[in-house]
């Protein structure tokens, strides 16, 4: 029993509807892709030619830590604007987010990051010291108990933590419950200890180790002092919770084709590097005596020299040299499939990833109004627009801010119509900022071999006008 349903049985008791399923089990799996290490697959068994089993590890391009980090960059800034009603209260507001503890411009894009990866992130806002302070709580800390539409409206945040060691160590696991019902706001806490990890254990009571905090707090409100984060995705793994699923949660099976075709494009260059064969009789060294009489040892091969391999059985061919030739652009190639599989398959469009054989590089080019990725970008904006609302309505509350608006603008600044992209770029061309093979390449989306054949044609055309040829990569950006 794992400590989730350990708290649903308990809960349960008490007459609380408390269903987790399975949607656990998965958020480890997703965390386990973020991190970059799953056990039962980075890590196996190796068998030898002679039948002996190695432990061996497979490497990884960690494209879950990849696109979860674009996704945050795609969907968050610097530039993003929130403004109140008067620039004395956006001040005010800001100076409540960028605080050194809240440090907001730093945790809500890392907060995105993990959302997108795990499925569920949720913040709550509270005072301290007359201090307005935003909480981050990980999805796996959360489990949600009211909710209407998938709209959270009560949940639990988690907290284990240990006291004592050896015999005397017990797991003390804090509860706290949000609940926002009919303009009012509930926050209370409970404190179970256990011996166990994965037990939530007998109930104590809280102010035995929490004796200044306040236990409920009630607050009159018409927004609850918390936001909960998920994809704008369906959770197809558990559709009865309204705990979200990781932008990638379909796609492992693309991690793990693309994590398979790396590991073997690293491995072609240790296992396809040059070797030259010689028998082992070749390696012994022999006794020369120079004309002066002066007696040495001299070995014909360099045995620190990785190069040589020595085997029995080559009497009749002393040395033979085995060159490899890498499939280093298969490889390429077939990774870069893999991506644009993975990159269309999390909604951000064909392209949008390229492996050069050094390291996964992201389009930097601007991105379209028709292209998927701005359709992702905005579909996902709706719910990080309506986070970020509740978030600042409950700042205000707590801090006794009124306002009639709050505005919102995000940046924009890579989206661009596609005319007008091309327009810049004939701009660019005029001015001889740029080569006409950028153009092409860049604005036209030519690829290598349309290029070509369109500077060939061209060159061929100018040489029936005038005569002459012109070199049309004079100028380079």
């Amino acid at each position: 029993m794992s400590i989730y349903e350990s708290i649903a049985v308990t809960l349960n008791k008490k007459g609380m509807n408390i269903v987790t399923g399975n949607i656990y089990d998965m958020i480890s799996i997703w965390k386990g892709w973020y991190r970059g290490s799953v056990n039962d697959f980075h890590y196996y068994n190796g068998i030898l030619a002679d039948g002996t089993t190695i432990a061996c590890e497979r490497l990884t391009m960690n494209m879950a830590k990849k696109v979860a980090e674009d996704f945050s960059k795609l969907l968050w800034s610097e530039k993003v604007e929130i403004n109140l009603d008067t620039k004395k209260k956006t001040k005010q507001l800001w100076d409540i987010l960028n605080n050194k503890r809240n440090n907001f411009a730093i945790t809500f894009p890392q907060m995105i990051e993990k959302s997108f990866a795990l499925g569920t992130e949720a913040m709550v806002e509270y005072k301290i010291n007359d201090e307005t302070v935003i909480e981050y709580i990980d999805g796996d800390n959360i489990i949600p108990y009211a909710y209407d539409n998938n709209y959270i409206t009560g949940f639990i945040a988690i907290n284990q933590f240990t006291k004592g060691i050896g015999t005397k160590k017990r797991y003390l696991t804090h509860l706290t419950f949000h609940e926002f019902t009919g303009g009012v706001y509930i926050k209370y806490n409970q404190l179970y200890t256990s011996r166990s990890s994965d037990k939530l254990g007998k109930e104590i009571p809280f102010e035995s180790m929490f004796p200044n905090v306040v236990n409920p707090v009630v607050k009159i409100t018409d927004t609850p002092h918390f936001q909960i984060l998920t994809p704008n995705i369906v959770n197809n793994y558990d559709l009865d919770t309204p705990m979200g699923i990781s932008v990638y949660g379909n796609s492992l099976d693309k991690f793990k084709a693309l994590d398979i075709k790396y590991d073997s494009f690293m491995n072609e260059f240790e296992l396809g590097k040059k070797r030259i064969l010689v028998d082992k009789t070749a390696l012994k060294s022999t006794t020369q005596v120079d004309s002066e009489g002066n007696i040495s040892n001299v070995s014909y091969f360099d045995r620190d020299d990785k190069v040589y391999q020595a085997i029995n059985g080559m009497s009749d061919q002393p040395v033979k040299e085995i060159d490899f030739t890498l499939r280093h652009e298969e490889h390429i190639g077939s990774i870069n499939a893999d991506l644009n599989w993975l990159s269309a398959a999390v909604g951000l469009g064909q392209s949008f990833y390229s492996f050069d054989g050094t390291g996964v590089k992201t389009a930097t080019e601007v991105i379209s109004e028709n292209s998927d990725t701005y359709r992702t970008k905005v579909h996902h904006q709706i719910v990080i627009t309506n986070v970020l609302t509740d978030l600042i309505k409950s700042i205000m509350n707590l801090e006794g801010i009124k306002s009639k608006d709050i505005n919102i603008k995000f940046d924009d600044s890579i989206i661009e119509d596609e005319n007008a992209f091309i327009e810049r770029g004939l701009k660019l061309l005029s001015a001889n900022s740029i080569s006409l093979e950028r153009f092409m390449r860049k604005y036209l989306k030519y690829d290598d071999a349309q290029v070509t054949e369109e500077l060939a044609r061209l060159k061929e055309e100018n040489k029936t006008v005038t005569g002459t040829n012109v070199d049309f990569f004079g100028t380079q950006d």
